[in-house]
């Protein structure tokens, strides 16, 4: 009898890749961990995972995409409400994350943190989203000063970073990210409605 299974080889999948890059960049570093070593550790060819992961650094932004989608659904419900409250909307909707999802951000965080090419991943991928947010508000309300809209924008992501930031430093959050969060960026809300209207 053969050692060998019949049929297909189970597939390895996304998640199981991306758990496998994360905990080799938290053991070597970012810079310090190859593709070769990742596909190999992960059971898959370079190619393959070449195909899966277009970038290394998609590797760490696994829920990127759901949190866009969630973040567009959550502007779209908040058309009709005040320019800030939009903002925030869309801010807390990219700040979903559980309680139980908390040991993995802030084991990403840690490795985007200790990384200059990450970091300004990061950063790029920070702008696109409050270009997204930005145009979602102007795209609704006609004649509002886009230059005062994108600096409220920037102002409550500020914000809204630094939360992720001390939220991924706790030892064990009380709440999730986007319930920390709301409560950080509502007394800047609030201060910052009356500019937008």
């Amino acid at each position: 009898m053969s050692d060998n299974p019949v049929g297909r080889p189970r597939q390895t999948t996304h998640d199981e890749i991306r758990r496998t890059a994360v905990a080799l960049f938290a053991e070597h570093g970012y810079a310090e961990t190859s593709l070769v070593q990742i596909a190999a550790a992960s059971g898959i060819s370079r190619t393959t995972l070449f195909s899966y992961f277009p970038a290394k650094s998609d590797l760490l932004w696994e829920d990127h995409d759901r949190l866009v989608a969630l973040m567009e659904q959550r502007l779209a419900a908040a058309a009709d409400d005040p320019a800030v409250d939009t903002l925030v909307a869309g801010m807390l909707a990219i700040a979903h994350y559980g309680v139980g999802e908390h040991e993995g951000l802030a084991l990403r965080w840690r490795i985007v943190r200790d990384d200059p090419a990450l970091r300004a991943v990061a950063f790029a991928r920070s702008d696109e989203l409050l270009d997204a947010l930005v145009a979602a508000v102007v795209a609704r309300r006609d004649g509002i000063d886009v230059l005062l809209v994108d600096s409220v924008a920037r102002a409550l992501m500020a914000v809204a970073s630094r939360c992720t930031e001390e939220w991924s430093l706790l030892d064990a959050p009380a709440v999730d990210l986007d319930v920390f969060t709301a409560e950080r960026l509502r007394p800047i809300a609030d201060a910052l409605r009356p500019l937008l209207g």
